[in-house]
């Protein structure tokens, strides 16, 4: 697994979709269309515990920074962090890790309710 960080990008999945999904916004996807194109390109890795939630939290911070996340990307965004999946990696890290990765989740999930 390649996490390094609390932050949503110090990972290697999420650093992968990014990339993808920056490449389609410059080939003239919208964002809509963009998650879609990701969400196609990963469909088999969203069956992974540990993938999953790192997709639907790369595929927000995304949208939320193009002004808007879709209501499929906010549902599943907020199920992840409300029911603390994809915390195993930084349990195993300790606490401090714990800790500071739910604060950035946390962050995610003001900004993903904040009105726009």
């Amino acid at each position: 697994m390649g996490a390094w960080g609390y932050q949503i990008f110090e990972d290697d999945v999420a650093l992968d979709v990014r990339g993808d999904f920056e490449e389609a916004i410059a080939s003239g996807a919208s964002p809509e269309r963009a998650t879609r194109l990701i969400l196609q390109k990963y469909g088999e890795q969203l069956d992974d515990e540990d993938d999953r939630p790192v997709i639907y939290l790369a595929l927000a911070s995304l949208e939320l920074e193009r002004g808007r996340v879709t209501d499929p990307i906010r549902t599943e965004a907020l199920k992840i962090i409300d029911r603390g999946e994809g915390l195993a990696r930084w349990e195993e890290a300790g606490e401090e890790a714990l800790v500071e990765r739910k604060k950035v989740l946390q962050a995610l999930r003001t900004s993903i309710l904040a009105p726009s």
